[in-house]
């Protein structure tokens, strides 16, 4: 290993967030850590307003400067960009990669950008398959491949608000599908005629059942025909809005993962953190058996996506 790569800086940029973190190569053990900053829709829409031409130079001087607001002795590390740098609105619009996801990440589509004679900066892409994109969430599956080992064939979930489905075959992610249920829970809990009739509600033991039975009949008819349902029996008879509010997330959500309560042998990997973890979690457990789920939580997803950017470092080095 080059003496300069036994630190790299790992930069998760998302439409709307922006983090960095220094990361020991050999034990990503995280030494520094900066959120917040600018998310990709933010900043680029500032270039826009500034009528600047460079779009590149301008997302590199941001990136640059919050780089800078790391210690001093970290500034010259190289860097790794996963999410949404690699996009028409980011940095660069680079081509997605292709499946499969190996562990080589030889699909991987990988620009190189120095940052002086000795760094440079890594801009990772997404990846595409016959019907779907996503970007971001292949550098958390690439490192995910270490920790699942080749061990079962079957489907590894990724909630978020476009959750994705990756098929695991062979010990590589063969193709994905993207499901819109964290968008479709905003729209109709914030902007659609139930909005009225729910309150934002954590999960909790008090509230577990009605999640449970918006999971059900999810799972079962799918959401469309139990919509409304919320709205009447807020109005005819006064149902809890928190209550309400679990149900709708239970209804998408079972319906997001009806098909798997349909098959008798597909394994299934659930990787994720903070609510969402719990919640798909929790409807997991309902909907297949207990020998057929395994759970990766906020660390293991945390060292997923750092394990992917040094695979990638480490492959370009």
């Amino acid at each position: 290993m080059s003496k300069y790569l036994h630190h790299f800086i790992s930069c998760d940029w998302g439409t709307t967030n922006f983090r960095l973190r220094v990361v020991e190569t050999d034990t990503l053990t995280v030494l520094f850590e900066q959120f917040g900053g600018m998310g990709i829709r933010n900043l680029n829409t500032e270039f826009l307003q500034a009528a600047a031409t460079d779009r590149y130079g301008y997302f590199a001087h941001y990136l640059r400067s919050q780089i800078n607001a790391l210690p001093e002795m970290y500034w010259d590390l190289p860097v790794l960009v996963s999410g949404m740098a690699s996009a028409n609105i980011g940095m660069l619009d680079l081509p997605y990669g292709d499946l499969p996801i190996t562990t080589d990440a030889s699909g991987f589509v990988v620009e190189s950008r120095a940052l002086s004679e000795r760094h440079s900066r890594y801009i990772i892409s997404g990846v595409k398959s016959t019907t779907g994109m996503m970007r971001g969430e292949e550098t958390q599956a690439l490192g995910l491949l270490e920790q699942m080992n080749a061990d079962r064939d079957g489907i590894l979930l990724l909630p978020g608000t476009h959750s994705k489905h990756l098929r695991y075959r062979g010990g590589a992610f063969t193709d994905f599908s993207s499901y819109m249920t964290g968008e479709l829970f905003e729209l109709l809990s914030q902007r659609s005629i139930l909005s009225n009739s729910l309150r934002q509600e954590a999960l909790s033991p008090a509230n577990k059942e009605s999640f449970l039975a918006g999971l059900k009949a999810g799972a079962k008819d799918g959401v469309a025909p139990h919509l409304f349902s919320i709205r009447a029996e807020d109005v005819l008879h006064q149902a809890d809005p928190g209550k309400s509010y679990l149900r709708l997330s239970g209804l998408l959500i079972g319906d997001e993962l009806r098909y798997l309560s349909n098959t008798n042998d597909e394994y299934c990997y659930l990787a994720g953190s903070g609510a969402l973890l719990s919640l798909y979690k929790l409807a997991l457990e309902q909907l297949v058996t207990s020998d057929r789920l395994k759970v990766f939580g906020a660390e293991d997803l945390q060292k997923a996506f750092l394990s992917g950017q040094r695979k990638i470092l480490l492959r370009n080095d």
